[in-house]
Order: C-alpha cells, then sequence, then structure tokens
C-alpha cells in the first residue's frame, strides 16, 4: 500500500509538472510592465511651452556600412569665373552627358526634386528584379506552387490506459509503444491534377492477448494518388493564370506574374526616358545660359564704350547723355550678373507644359549647370564648370504624320504599360469565370501492403518489407467528389468586378491614345513653329546689327546719332540674339519631343535596355 500510495503520489506530481509547463506559454506576456507602465501612467505638464518637447525622445541616426559617404565637393564660392581656363572647364557633348548618367543613376533621377518629396515613387533599377523576386506576386513565386513537396514525418506514442473491456488489451489494461514514419512526395501539374506518393511505416508493440505474431508486428504500405478535376480548376489555361489553389477575386499564377514583370520593366523604361529627357533638357539649359551670358557680356561692353564717349563729350560739351548711357550700363551689369548665377527657380524638365518638357529659358549659368551636374550624377560643385561644346541643329526636319501617330499609340511607354494592364484584366476574368463551373474530381487511389513481425531481416523470414514486395496485399480506390455552392454567390461577384476593371482599364487606354495623339500633334506644330520663328530671328539679328553699324559709322564720321535711337537698338540688339538662340533650343527641344511623343526617344538617343 506504500508503494502504491507514493507512486500515485509521484505520477500526480509528474502530471501536475507537465500539465503547468504547456499551459505556462499561455500567460506568458500577458502581464503589463510595472516599470513602463507606471513611468508612461505619470501626467505631462504644459504649463511651460517647451515642456511639450522635452517629452519627445529621438532616435539616434541609424548607421550601417550600407551607407556611403557622399563627396561634398567644395563651395559654390570657390570658382572664379573670371579664369575660366582649360584646367577648371569640363568641356561636354550632349551623348557624353547622357552616357555619364545612365551609368550613374541607380536611382532614375529627375528635375523636380521627387526622391525627397515622395522617395517611395522614385524608380531605380532593382525595381523590375524586385518585382520578379516578389516572394507573393513574382513569378518564380507562381511557378514555386508546381514544384514537388517532399513531406516526412515520424510520431511516437505510449499509451497506458484502462477500459471497460476485458477483452482489450490484458483485462481491459492496455499497454502500447506506437510508432509512425512517413515520407512521401507530391506534385501539382499545370492540368490541375495533384499527383502524390508515400510510403507509412508503422510499429506496433503491445500487450494485446489476442496479437498473432507476438507483442510487436510492422506494418508497411507504399500508396500513390491522383485527383484530377474536370470542371473548376481544370486545364493548362486557368492554372498558368489563376495557379493552384486559387480562389475567386484571389488570381495570381504564372501569367499574371509575367504581366506584372512586364509592367515593371515597362515602368523601368519609361523612368529612363524621363532621365534622358531631363539630361537634355537640363544641357541646353546650360547651353542657352552660356548665349545667354555671352549676349549681355557683349551688350555691356557696347554699352560701356558709348558711355564713355559720351562721358568724354561731357566734359567738353556739358551734355547730360552721359548718365542715360551709363544708366544703360548699370541695367545691362545687373543682368550680367543675374546671368552669371541666376535664380533658383524651375527649368525645362519633363511634364512640364509638355511630356517631354517645354523649353523655359530662365538663364543663370552657375543655377543652370548644377542643375545638369544634379541630373548626370555628379559632385555638384568640384571646382570645375561643364561647358557644352554641341550646337543645335538648325536643318529642317519633317515627319509623317499616319506613319507617326501610329507609331506613337503603339510604342509609347504610357500606351504600352496600360495594354500590359488591360492584358492582366482579361486574364484575370478568364480565370474568374472558371469558378462559376462546379467542382468535379476524379480520385484514385492504389496501395501496396505489407506486414511481418520485423521491418526488413536478412535470413529469409518473412517481414513486412518482403511481403510488400510480394503484392499479396494489393488495395485500390476510386471515386467522384462534386462539390456546388448554390449560387455562386462569390464567383459572380468577381467576375462581374473583373467585367467592370476591364472596361474601365479599355476606357483609359481610349484615352491615353488621344493625349498622346494630342501631344504628338503639339510637338510637330511645335517644331514648325520654332523653326519659323529660328529664321525670322536670324533675319531680324541680321537687320538689327546693320543697323547698329550704320549708327557706329555715323558716330565715327563725326555725325551724332540720336541718343534713344541708339541706346534702344542696343537693348533690341540683346534682344534679338537671346531670342534666335532661344528659338534654335525650341527647334531642338521640339524635335526630341516628337521622338518623345512616339516613344522612340532611346532609339533616337541610341540607348538598349538589356535584362
Amino acid at each position: 500500500m506504500r508503494n502504491s500510495s507514493s507512486k500515485s503520489s509521484y505520477r500526480k506530481r509528474q502530471a501536475l509538472a507537465i500539465a503547468l509547463f504547456v499551459i505556462s506559454p499561455w500567460f506568458a506576456g500577458c502581464f503589463p510592465n510595472r516599470h513602463s507602465f507606471t513611468a508612461r501612467s505619470q501626467p505631462v505638464a504644459y504649463s511651460d511651452s517647451s515642456s511639450c518637447f522635452d517629452q519627445i525622445q529621438k532616435s539616434d541616426t541609424p548607421e550601417s556600412k550600407c551607407f556611403e559617404d557622399i563627396d561634398q565637393g567644395v563651395s559654390p564660392l570657390d570658382l572664379d569665373l573670371t579664369k575660366l581656363t582649360a584646367d577648371n572647364t569640363l568641356d561636354m557633348s550632349l551623348e557624353q552627358a547622357i552616357q555619364i548618367a545612365l551609368a550613374n543613376s541607380k536611382v532614375m533621377r529627375d528635375l523636380g526634386g521627387t526622391v525627397l518629396r515622395a522617395p517611395q515613387t522614385s524608380t531605380s533599377t532593382n525595381d523590375p528584379g524586385l518585382v520578379f523576386t516578389d516572394p507573393r506576386f513574382g513569378e518564380e513565386a507562381a511557378l514555386a506552387e508546381f514544384d514537388a513537396i517532399v513531406t516526412s514525418s515520424a510520431f511516437f506514442e505510449n499509451n497506458d490506459r484502462r477500459l471497460n473491456n476485458r477483452f482489450f488489451g490484458n483485462q481491459g489494461v492496455f499497454k502500447q509503444d506506437l510508432h509512425n514514419y512517413q515520407v512521401g512526395i507530391s506534385k501539382r501539374s499545370a492540368t490541375g491534377s495533384t499527383m502524390s506518393v508515400r510510403n507509412l511505416t508503422t510499429y506496433d508493440a503491445n500487450n494485446q492477448l489476442s496479437n498473432a505474431i507476438g507483442a510487436s508486428a510492422f506494418e508497411q504500405y507504399i500508396e500513390s494518388e491522383i485527383r484530377q478535376p474536370l470542371l473548376q480548376g481544370a486545364g493548362t489555361e486557368f492554372n498558368r493564370i489563376a495557379g493552384p489553389g486559387a480562389r475567386p477575386g484571389q488570381i495570381n499564377g504564372f501569367l499574371i506574374g509575367r504581366v506584372r514583370t512586364d509592367i515593371s520593366i515597362t515602368d523601368f523604361e519609361r523612368a529612363v526616358r524621363d532621365l534622358v529627357a531631363d539630361v537634355e533638357n537640363a544641357y541646353w539649359d546650360l547651353h542657352f545660359a552660356f548665349r545667354d551670358l555671352e549676349a549681355k557680356v557683349d551688350a555691356r561692353d557696347i554699352a560701356l564704350v558709348t558711355a564713355k564717349k559720351l562721358e568724354a563729350q561731357a566734359a567738353t560739351q556739358g551734355t547730360g547723355d552721359a548718365a542715360q548711357a551709363m544708366e544703360q550700363y548699370y541695367r545691362f551689369e545687373s543682368d550680367v550678373i543675374d546671368s552669371v548665377n541666376g535664380r533658383p527657380v524651375d527649368g525645362t524638365r519633363v511634364n512640364n507644359g509638355s511630356s517631354g518638357g517645354t523649353f523655359r529659358g530662365t538663364g543663370g549659368l552657375r543655377v543652370s549647370e548644377r542643375r545638369l551636374r544634379l541630373i548626370l550624377g555628379m559632385t555638384i560643385n568640384d571646382g570645375k564648370l561643364i561647358r557644352t561644346t554641341d550646337e543645335p541643329t538648325e536643318a529642317p526636319v519633317l515627319y509623317d504624320w499616319d506613319s507617326s501617330s501610329g507609331e506613337a499609340v503603339l510604342q509609347r511607354e504610357e500606351v504600352r504599360r496600360q495594354r500590359w494592364v488591360v492584358k492582366q484584366r482579361e486574364l484575370e476574368l478568364i480565370a474568374n469565370r472558371n469558378f462559376l463551373r462546379p467542382q468535379l474530381d476524379v480520385i484514385g487511389r492504389y496501395r501496396f501492403r505489407g506486414f511481418g513481425k520485423d521491418l526488413i531481416n536478412y535470413e529469409g523470414k518473412s517481414n513486412a518489407v518482403s511481403n510488400l514486395m510480394d503484392g499479396d496485399y494489393q488495395e485500390w480506390q476510386a471515386g467522384i467528389e462534386y462539390t456546388l455552392p448554390v449560387g455562386f454567390r462569390k464567383a459572380f461577384t468577381a467576375v462581374r468586378n473583373s467585367e467592370l476593371g476591364l472596361r474601365r482599364d479599355i476606357e483609359i487606354l481610349k484615352e491615353q491614345e488621344r493625349v498622346v495623339l494630342y501631344g504628338l500633334s503639339n510637338a510637330m506644330n511645335e517644331m514648325k513653329r520654332s523653326f519659323d520663328s529660328m529664321q525670322v530671328q536670324e533675319k531680324r539679328l541680321g537687320e538689327i546689327v546693320r543697323q547698329l553699324n550704320s549708327l557706329q559709322a555715323k558716330w565715327e564720321s563725326g555725325q551724332d546719332p540720336a541718343l534713344d535711337v541708339l541706346l534702344e537698338t542696343h537693348r533690341r540688339l540683346l534682344d534679338a540674339r537671346l531670342r534666335y538662340h532661344q528659338s534654335r533650343i525650341e527647334y531642338v527641344l521640339a524635335i526630341r519631343n516628337v521622338e518623345f511623343e512616339k516613344g522612340s526617344l532611346l532609339e533616337f538617343c541610341n540607348v538598349n535596355l538589356a535584362r
């Protein structure tokens, strides 16, 4: 009795310890931290204006080996523009600028500061790879659903029971050691079928009095199974679109993943196109800044010469014309200062007046040069000044409207992207219509069984494996399984949603094509206007130069021209020179914008994208 009582007490303590061990994780973490709760429960006083800010504790700036130090260069005031020599200038062609920008751009830069305002919308060279390798919606994730899956398990049981049945166990007391070992492989096919092969080994040692071959025995069987859907979920088209295990409205097959990758590639191509366009915008802005500075310096110098001549006359004749001439000189000097330094205002950039960018001509050599450095990914200030070497073309260029408009609606990046979106909607509609069918699956299973006292032995005696290989015990099962959701409410909703989404995206595609044709029409008309204006401005500049030479000749011959006419001619000369250079750049940008609207800008600039 004493031994039985101590044994019962021991088992009770053992059972209590196991129970506490099992339930302890359920209570872990459920009680509040007393220290943190007390600290947070303290009242916060706002009597002092700075006390509310004292409650905010900022974390230290994160540091990582991934962060690289940016070359900060030199101060923008260290460059002396009065000593522009070959040592502190950097000649650059437009082609070189594009090459530098593409080589330095891991993130597709723009001139609108998007990377600061909305960095999550910036496009990088990693974006197509991120979409392709997305473990939820990428192509590889969709294909992985068709990979073979190997499963294995091993479970061990020790059973000790008292039953109200004398024929079970030994007089109703049942003791058992049970081991289950399982290994198998399963795979889904593109037709929707699921195939599996598995092997199960069971070891059973118990005290059952009616055991035929002793207290322990092994059971072994190999089973193959196939399940093939005939209606819902059947066919390679559905499974390539929706993927295994799809549900209404949750379509994530390989073809959908492929479309997502194509959309991301088109987005990347569009970002590269905008980058190239902004490089050209910044390049021609800088080119105009040089021409603007040259024209204003020349006008200032001419005004200074005129003022000095009038000052010499004033010393003898006592007229006040010198003051008027000096006023114009200081006016031009102020223009030179502005032309050298510029002001931080928007220059020419994409989606500013037109898709490719409408020339603004704000001038400002230093600002335009820094803007070009920004888009090229170069050091903002390095003690040198970039000098443009290319000149805008003046050759007439003609485009055929029919071929250009057809090319635009097919090749424009935004339109191509929307076509992929429409394709995705079409695939989703095909897949969702499949859910309007009932589910009818054919199931087949075949099994070989083996039984013996041992699993394997080498003495030729009967064992579970050899018994299985003899094929004495074979089983099979065949049948069908039918499932019908009454009303198909969810399936009909998914189909209706796909139809509405498809109609919406088709209408968006039509409007995009209209907008592209509108932009192409504007670009071609702007090209004609700027070319005609360039020819007229060149003639105008020639006439003003001829008038100024005539006035200078009169002055040198002793005839004093009217001062107002002379000073006004100086101003008109400056305006004509600026308008002539502006019209040249407007013409070259108009040609670029036609290629932009056609979707052929990268090809026009000899830029190729490789996967």
